[in-house]
């Protein structure tokens, strides 16, 4: 009696599965290491309707103007992604659209570049459309020669940042204030920023390309 009832205790008791889980987690490593692997391939190609989508897209996408002022022992030379942006009648085949005046930059030649920087900036180029970014309508790159002096440099840096006074070629429309185009720093932000005067912006009324990129060496 006591046998029986040992051995019904015996089958009533619960499976130990543990070897056997030993076992597979000790196979899964050869199995990985045995199988064999299909490199898949993927081959991009392009549709003709795909392609016409992104060729439109390129369209509708504006190309930057990069507008740069070129500072030569001669003079001033001023080109974009049309060419030469020399004034109408000026030959630009030597890369010349200003010389020089007895061999110096005179304040008339440097006026003479305000007044055209002036009516690339509200006539020429006056269109949104003309510009890859908003920013880029007072944007310009200027590359003077190493043998350039300084103060020219700066004298002109100072002439292209501002809207000339008296300009006809457009006309300005706005008073332009005594301060010209003056920035001020701001201790609150930490920055420098445009000064403003009985709500009137400083930066839409008097500054014409005052964001310059100075990159030395010749075109």
């Amino acid at each position: 009696m006591a046998k029986k009832k040992l051995r019904d205790e015996i089958e009533a008791g619960e499976l130990n599965l543990l070897p056997i889980m030993n076992l597979i987690c000790l196979l899964i490593p050869f199995l990985l290491m045995s199988a064999q692997f299909i490199k898949i391939g993927v081959i991009l190609v392009e549709t003709p309707r795909l392609s016409r989508v992104q060729s439109s897209q390129k369209k509708k996408k504006k190309e930057a103007l990069n507008l740069s002022l070129v500072m030569t022992d001669k003079g001033f030379y001023i080109k974009s992604r049309h060419g030469a942006e020399c004034p109408e009648g000026v030959s630009a085949d030597k890369k010349l659209c200003f010389p020089k005046k007895e061999g110096k930059f005179t304040e008339k030649v440097l006026r003479d570049l305000q007044l055209h920087m002036w009516y690339l900036y509200a006539s020429k180029y006056k269109d949104p459309s003309s510009y890859a970014t908003p920013e880029e309508k007072h944007t310009i790159t200027l590359i003077p020669e190493p043998t350039i002096k300084y103060d020219d440099i700066v004298r002109t840096l100072d002439m292209i940042r501002e809207i000339p006074r008296g300009a006809q070629n457009p006309p300005v429309k706005h008073a332009i204030p005594t301060s010209g185009c003056s920035m001020k720093y701001n201790k609150k932000s930490g920055g420098w920023g445009f000064v403003e005067s009985g709500g009137v912006s400083v930066k839409q009324t008097a500054c014409m390309y005052f964001r310059v990129t100075l990159a030395l060496g010749s075109s």
